[in-house]
């Protein structure tokens, strides 16, 4: 009798998992047949609309700069799988407001600040054998069916008719899409690791779906990375099985600028340069740190692009002066490229000084958003975080040498910039306010992040000579002059 009951248990135990296998077996290929999936190996599509710039916030937390896009083309091959996104954008906003010219690029004479002259040609390619390129392909409508097919699926619920079909991928990653009562996916979503931001929601919209020689498609995509927009296209062309999308088989390694010399080598690549007494970069790509030495201690200003630069950077400072800790770490505003590697320093239990408007975002975001798809340092040592702040001005000095930091009042780059001034040298270390354009015509008309740099100067009184990068290398104050239509 007890094993009679012990079997009918199991069984009862089981069915219910049969079932929901049968379920999610059935929801994936009515999808799949309804969407054409099962015979599309490859697609291309066009379009129009918008992107934007992760990371580039001008307000610390706030929407990321939108740019427009003229020309999307997106060539996707499920046999590979690989992605290759090409598209022309437009800086319309104006005025600018945030980051995301990306880096100057003297063949063309764009890049390096806003607003960025004429039309911006931006490809990128996505490899579906890695994981977070898996993950990308897996958020398009099709890809997420193949995806499903692949990785053991279940149903994740329900929302009045919508079907939620999930599966996880190496691991940790959890891809959920939302079937609807047509069986089209009209959502994917899941997470990624975001860097300075942690695990960070990535997701899909999928709307307004045409039928394209049997493969249903939808022509409106918006995609949304830690709730803010990153792409808005309406789409206007569509070929199943395009043999241009065939073609795209690999993922090109991308080409970039060789490394700045410098005086001497550091640990993982730093090389470091003089710029002034008691003043170097800290060169590991831009963008640079630069250290600033003191009698009995080291300021650092910039904490790089991550957990390895700061690593380094330490390293590096440690070498150079081995009885100078580093008392704090300087942190010009707010942007990806320019605070990536903050929860590094806390977690070595250096104090971050930064602008009092980063204060929150930093304290209830960047250093409590979890970070368990990729935990970094502060994440596996786990301590109290020490920010101070600067509303306009703050002075560090020994007697001998003089750091001054000071608030850009107005600068639409970013809320809360600061630049930091040493009067001995007559020189002053920017982030993103000016960027020298070597072998091209100046711009058509000055950035006004130039412009409104050069007022705060003047508004200070500064007396500048030289200008540091912390984008890399040094120029007179004269160039900024010119470039701000002086």
């Amino acid at each position: 009798m007890k094993k009679m009951l012990f079997v009918l248990f199991v069984s009862a135990a089981i069915l219910p998992l049969e079932v929901a296998a049968q379920d999610v077996g059935w929801v994936i290929d009515a999808s799949a047949k309804a969407m054409g999936s099962a015979t599309l190996q490859s697609i291309r599509y066009t379009g129009s609309g918008t992107n934007n710039s992760v990371g580039q916030a001008f307000t610390a937390g706030g929407p990321w700069p939108r740019f427009k896009i003229t020309k999307y083309v997106a060539l996707v091959n499920y046999t590979v799988p690989v992605m290759r996104q090409e598209s022309v954008r437009v800086d319309n906003e104006n005025p600018p407001r945030g980051g995301g010219a990306g880096g100057y690029n003297p063949a063309t004479g764009q890049g390096g600040i806003r607003p960025v002259p004429g039309d911006i040609i931006q490809n990128q390619n996505t490899d579906g054998r890695t994981e977070i390129g898996a993950l990308n392909m897996w958020l398009t409508p099709h890809g997420f069916l193949k995806g499903a097919a692949a990785n053991g699926a279940k149903i994740a619920g329900t929302r009045g008719k919508t079907k939620l079909v999930s599966f996880t991928a190496f691991g940790k990653y959890t891809v959920t899409g939302a079937i609807d009562d047509q069986n089209l996916v009209e959502r994917v979503e899941t997470k990624i690791d975001g860097g300075l931001a942690g695990d960070t929601v990535l997701e899909g919209s999928y709307s307004d779906y045409k039928d394209f020689a049997g493969v249903k498609f939808p022509m409106h995509i918006v995609q949304r990375q830690g709730g803010h927009p990153i792409l808005d296209i309406t789409v206007a062309d569509v070929e199943p099985n395009s043999s241009a999308a065939r073609e795209i088989t690999g993922n090109p390694q991308r080409g970039g600028a060789g490394a700045r010399g410098g005086e001497g080598g550091g640990p993982a690549g730093i090389r470091t340069e003089k710029i002034a007494d008691g003043i170097w970069f800290l060169n590991m790509g831009a963008p640079q740190s630069v250290l600033v030495e003191f009698k009995d201690y080291l300021v650092v200003i910039e904490g790089g692009s991550g957990d390895d630069r700061t690593v380094a950077t330490i390293a590096e400072a440690k070498r150079m002066f081995p009885a100078k800790p580093i008392k704090y770490l300087v942190n010009t505003h707010h942007h990806f490229d320019h605070s990536g590697g903050i929860r590094a320093y806390a977690a070595e239990g250096i104090p971050i000084i930064t602008h009092e408007s980063h204060k929150h975002y930093y304290e209830e975001q960047i250093f409590k958003n979890p970070h368990t798809l990729n935990p970094d340092r502060l994440a596996r040592m786990p301590r109290a975080v020490m920010i101070e702040t600067v509303k306009d001005k703050r002075v560090f000095t020994d007697g001998n040498m003089t750091l001054e930091l000071h608030l850009v009042r107005g600068n639409l780059h970013a809320e809360g910039m600061l630049m930091a001034y040493v009067p001995k040298e007559k020189l002053i270390i920017q982030a993103d306010l000016f960027t020298p354009r070597p072998g091209v015509p100046p711009l058509p008309s000055p950035s006004p992040y130039t412009t409104n740099f050069v007022e705060n100067v003047e508004r200070l009184k500064l007396d500048v000579q030289r200008v540091v990068h912390v984008h890399g290398g040094t120029d007179s104050w004269t160039e900024v002059l010119k470039a701000a239509g002086r």
